[in-house]
């Protein structure tokens, strides 16, 4: 899932302005797959675990002297959706655990880009919540 100027961004209830982008992506943790004895292709594969990666990118207009950390943990909500209407529009929310903040200099400015995991509530249930609104 990849949300470009997603709206009304927060952090544990704390407001996080400018931000660009937001990326949800989701990778295998574990694989598990098999070959069969008739040939070089596999015949099976299977994926017991998977992490769920997100991605925040803010511009940084002004000296912030207080950011996240590796190791915040928190609920991450932001509103997607197209158009200019409400029509269509997503509220999503997903429990994360901050492991990375940097920041990137550029001709245009300063960008920080928090890096996070997404912790399911059991192990079962997928971690990212999409509502309509």
């Amino acid at each position: 899932m990849l949300v470009l100027g997603p709206e009304s961004v927060e952090f544990e209830g704390n407001v996080w302005s400018g931000v660009e982008a937001i990326a949800i992506d989701r990778t295998a943790k574990r694989e598990v797959v098999e070959v069969g004895d008739l040939g070089p292709h596999v015949v099976f594969a299977d994926i017991p675990e998977r992490r769920v990666n997100v991605k925040v990118v803010r511009r940084i207009d002004r000296s912030e002297l207080d950011s996240v950390k590796p190791g915040d943990e928190g609920e991450l909500s932001f509103r997607a959706g197209f158009g200019r209407t409400d029509a269509g529009w997503s509220k999503v929310s997903v429990v994360v655990v901050v492991t990375r903040v940097a920041h990137d200099f550029g001709r245009d400015g300063v960008r920080r880009v928090v890096t996070m995991v997404a912790v399911s509530p059991d192990g079962v249930v997928d971690p990212v919540v999409i509502e309509e609104v």
